[in-house]
């Protein structure tokens, strides 16, 4: 049987269909890695260097890691369901955009609750040996909180809720009940965060100023 001979232009977009599926993988094994707390494997997703944001944290991918690990061992409860992406490659540096969904579990005022926050997680990666998260910045776009037991109550104080971004104020909230410094100045729909970060990932990828969507 001859040898099938592929066109140049089949050969690049074969490369790039490699390319995506490498980086929508990466994208979701994250989520499975960090809420199974299989910290090797979610170290190996991010480059030696790379950078993570939280709302409760900015720093290095490294001790983001090590902190989610001493969360864990404490009994943090967190877990992350990871949707479809949207990518965008210009040579070794990509933007991936995946639509994402968290939930995290814990009390307030003695009452068990769940706050789930709807986004997306931004990445900036890059091709070295296999593409790889270079910094990552969740889009907090609306969360809510629920009592675990219908019909137990809990008093927000609306002062302080309002203290943070639509986005993610009842993440805030929680977290910051337990003793976390909270960002306020985090990317959520139309916001001046929003807009900087887009304009990033162009400059990432090499082109122009970006626009927030």
């Amino acid at each position: 049987m001859d040898k099938l001979e592929l066109t140049p232009a089949e050969r690049d977009a074969l490369r790039l269909l490699m390319a995506r599926a490498e980086i929508a993988r990466v994208a979701q094994d994250w989520g499975l890695a960090r809420d199974a707390g299989r910290w090797n494997e979610l170290q190996a997703l991010f480059a030696p260097d790379a950078i993570m944001h939280a709302t409760w944290f900015v720093g290095s991918a490294s001790e983001f890691i090590e902190r989610s690990r001493e969360a864990a061992k404490a009994g943090a409860r967190v877990q992350h369901f990871i949707g479809t992406s949207s990518i965008d490659i210009n040579g070794d540096r990509a933007i991936a955009e995946t639509r994402m969904i968290l939930t995290v579990r814990g009390k307030l005022q003695g009452v068990e609750v769940d706050v789930t926050c709807q986004g997306r997680f931004y990445d900036f990666l890059a091709n070295a040996d296999g593409w790889r998260i270079q910094r990552r910045v969740p889009i907090y776009e609306r969360d809510r909180m629920d009592t675990l037991v219908p019909g137990a109550l809990v008093t927000l104080d609306p002062d302080r809720l309002a203290r943070h971004p639509e986005g993610y104020r009842h993440l805030a909230y929680l977290q910051s009940d337990g003793g976390a410094r909270i960002g306020t100045d985090l990317p959520t729909p139309h916001s001046d965060a929003l807009a900087r970060l887009c304009a990033e990932g162009d400059a990432w990828l090499g082109r122009g100023a970006g626009a927030a969507t």
